[in-house]
């Protein structure tokens, strides 16, 4: 019996067309979208245990945020507003791996070794543990530190991987002990997730961003609390933001896996060692910043419009020739791909990653993935800043001819 549904068409292997009826494709669309909502609600079930094993302990959890999930990227987000000082989060001593009270606090080197060390042990006890409900929350973040030579050679110089595996090299010369797959694990969630004081739970869902920090940590003799900062409180619907500090993209892309979304402290080396660094704001650049700039991005909770400002302010300051010097380095700049043919291979790339198995193959088309993003993102913020450069110059030789 012939079907009057209207076939929807795909192509096989060997170019050849075939249909599918519609009720398929629907039948896959709804596998799909019940995939990504089962995805949720196990992250919804998991912080859901989190918070209640926080609480059981001693703990204190705001329930006017939870978390959420936004093109992929899960996140903490207001369910109401929520003001200025409030708490967010408490978390006792004797639940942060790492430090005891305030007065026996994480030190440098050997205190972050054993905090590594201690969380190796945890997650090895499994449910035995009494952090599991946290560790077993904790995902399998992969970082540049994870990925094979030949992966490496795709972000084109722009991450060494003398670079890349700093945090592996640190742990072979500075902690006992062998770096086996779940030390690795742990070592790579203490690059990407710990504060200045260890690990703390829940603390280290909140994702970061410099321009939109609404949350700060401090520490008590209780324990370390998180308090809404900034002007005004949060409003509902807002994502809660901390600071992981301001930090070169190369940097914020080696130790959490991302680049952030503005500002955005890019730098390059010319190849006769020249040093150059821009800020990168929606629309705005603020070229070779001022440590007096810096301080203002990191250290202040400002609107766009402020820091677009600022921004402004900074690189209208600067001298012709120093604004020459700069466009010349970047004109200088050059990579084995273009921006077009990343986007072509970006492309494929993700269509091989849909139809791969999860294993050390799919793991490695991920990275590539990764790192083909990072260096577009590079490229394309070269390509802004010296677009913003020229603007300015073109605009002052305008200005010049007509005094003239």
């Amino acid at each position: 019996m012939m079907s009057n549904q209207s076939p929807a068409v795909r192509t096989t292997k060997n170019g050849a067309f075939v249909s599918l009826p519609i009720s398929i494709c629907c039948w896959l669309l709804l596998l799909i979208s019940c995939s990504a909502n089962a995805s949720q609600r196990d992250a919804d079930a998991g912080y859901a245990r989190l918070q209640s094993w926080m609480r059981e302990n001693g703990g204190r959890v705001n329930d006017r945020f939870g978390i959420t999930e936004k093109d992929g990227i899960r996140g903490i987000q207001a369910f109401t507003d929520i003001e200025e000082g409030s708490e967010l989060l408490f978390c006792p001593w004797h639940l942060v791996i790492g430090s005891s009270s305030l007065q026996d606090q994480m030190k440098p080197g050997d205190g972050m070794c054993s905090v590594v060390d201690e969380m190796a042990k945890e997650i090895r006890l499994g449910v035995d543990s009494l952090w599991f409900p946290y560790l077993d929350h904790i995902g399998g973040q992969r970082l540049p530190a994870d990925f094979i030579s030949e992966v490496l050679l795709e972000l084109q110089g722009l991450l060494t991987t003398q670079d890349a595996t700093r945090h592996l090299r640190w742990f072979d010369q500075r902690c006992d002990g062998e770096l086996d797959g779940t030390a690795k694990q742990s070592l790579v969630a203490f690059i990407s997730r710990a504060s200045e004081v260890g690990m703390i739970p829940i603390y280290d869902l909140f994702n970061h961003h410099n321009g939109k920090r609404s949350a700060k940590l401090t520490v008590t003799e209780e324990g370390v609390q998180l308090l809404v900062v900034g002007n005004g409180g949060i409003s509902s619907g807002d994502e809660i933001y901390l600071s992981y500090g301001l930090k070169t993209a190369s940097t914020m892309y080696r130790d959490y896996g991302f680049v952030e979304e503005w500002p955005i402290a890019w730098n390059f080396q010319t190849a006769e060692g020249n040093n150059f660094a821009f800020l990168e704001f929606p629309d705005v650049v603020a070229i070779n910043p001022s440590a007096d700039l810096l301080r203002a991005v990191w250290q202040s909770n400002k609107s766009l419009e402020e820091y677009l400002s600022l921004a402004t302010t900074h690189t209208e300051s600067l001298s012709s020739a120093d604004l020459e010097t700069f466009a010349t380095a970047v004109e200088n700049e050059h990579f084995p791909t273009t921006f077009e043919g990343d986007e072509v291979t970006l492309a494929l790339l993700i269509e091989q990653e849909g139809g791969t198995i999860a294993n050390d193959s799919s793991d490695s088309i991920s990275d590539r993935i990764s790192a083909i993003r990072y260096r577009m993102a590079h490229k394309k913020a070269l390509a802004s800043a010296k677009l913003y450069c020229n603007g300015i110059l073109t605009k002052r030789m305008s200005m010049g001819s007509q005094e003239l």
